[in-house]
């Protein structure tokens, strides 16, 4: 999958193929693209996740345990086949990007 590496200082972030936004302002899914979602602060623990991602993201999180290394979120997108799906890393500065950051994932099915 295609993975694109975003800095934005602002929460704004809309589906390319819809033009909605991808999420409304309470957090939930707004887009009816959106495939998976993860956060840089519970990388273990997707908030959201289809039934196609979930048996890829299960075996992935196996290998990682078995090798006792945490989850990478970038390498499991990256090892994901699936054509028109693209994984967004999104990082957002906090006040005037000061010291507080995050990292999200955001995969959307664009086919």
């Amino acid at each position: 999958m295609q993975l694109i590496q975003l800095e934005r200082d602002d929460w704004n972030f809309f589906c390319p193929a819809t033009g909605h936004p991808v999420f409304k302002d309470t957090g939930e899914p707004n887009a009816s693209t959106v495939r998976g979602f993860w956060c840089n602060e519970v990388p273990e623990e997707p908030e959201l996740l289809s039934a196609e991602l979930q048996p890829q993201w299960a075996a992935h999180v196996a290998t990682q345990d078995t090798a006792d290394e945490s989850v990478d979120v970038e390498a499991f997108l990256r090892s994901v086949d699936k054509p028109g799906w693209v994984a967004f890393e999104i990082t957002s500065c906090g006040m005037a990007c000061g010291p507080a950051t995050s990292t999200t994932w955001t995969v959307l099915d664009l086919s």
